[in-house]
């Protein structure tokens, strides 16, 4: 079976994140990492086709900075590699949809896997979209995956409150995975090695018809950070100071010593 898998760079949570004058993120400043809930899908689908054949294909948007995620699910095990050159910030959702689609369409997948959500922005919207563009059926919060059969694939979703259910569903599909649904493996040296040398499919949004990019359907409107609250106080000082200082605001102050 061929099975694609999306991939997403986003912020480093530890990244500093600033607005410049006119409010717009500082962007030259900001460190990647691959989407947590992409692992899990790559993982998936490695394990997938180890037991009933065929090959991993993963792919992403962005500029140079998604490359490594790419590299990285070549790594664990990936085939082969798209890379579409674009602004990821000039897409909503229902863009990203559509050049994934694009990319993907002619590829002759059997399944599609997404994150159920991207770390950053958390819409959980990518993959029931781009299953609508694909005209693949879509099931949503995966935990569980078994092999194919008849044309159709058991899977187990998340429900609310702690409670599962198994579904069936028709190939080719887009299934969205949830975290816990295994343990994404850590690359081999020598996977890592491979991965380096591989040539990636690179692919602009001109390349997949599109003679400007998708236009938005959500517009940010604006950023601004957090206003200050008021029981936060700065220490200042040494370490000595500021620990001597936080004790005497909780002794005297707060009372809570």
């Amino acid at each position: 079976m061929r099975i694609a898998v999306c991939m997403k760079a986003v912020v480093d949570p530890q990244a500093r994140i600033e607005l410049d004058g006119d409010g717009n993120l500082r962007q030259e400043q900001l460190r990647y990492e691959v989407n947590e809930y992409d692992l899990y899908a790559v993982e998936e689908a490695i394990r997938l086709v180890d037991a009933n054949g065929g090959e991993v294909t993963v792919i992403t948007l962005g500029t140079d900075g998604a490359v490594q995620g790419l590299r990285k699910g070549l790594a664990m095990g990936a085939a082969d590699a798209i890379h579409v050159e674009c602004d990821p910030y000039a897409l909503d959702p229902h863009g990203v949809a559509l050049l994934l689609a694009a990319a993907l369409r002619d590829g002759g997948y059997d399944l599609v896997l997404t994150g159920v959500e991207s770390d950053d922005l958390g819409g959980s919207q990518v993959g029931v979209l781009l299953a609508e563009e694909l005209d693949y059926a879509a099931t949503t919060l995966v935990v569980g995956t078994s092999a194919p059969a008849d044309g159709a694939m058991q899977v187990r979703r998340e429900l609310e409150g702690g409670e599962h259910a198994s579904v069936e569903v028709q190939l080719p599909a887009v299934l969205t995975i949830q975290s816990g649904i295994n343990e994404p493996r850590y690359p081999s040296l020598k996977g890592i090695m491979a991965a380096k040398r591989k040539e990636l499919a690179e692919k602009t949004p001109a390349d997949l018809g599109f003679a400007e990019m998708p236009a938005r359907r959500v517009t940010a409107l604006g950023l601004a950070t957090p206003p200050p609250r008021e029981l936060a106080r700065m220490l200042e000082g040494s370490a000595e100071d500021m620990a001597a200082e936080l004790v005497r605001i909780l002794r005297e102050e707060e009372k809570s010593l």
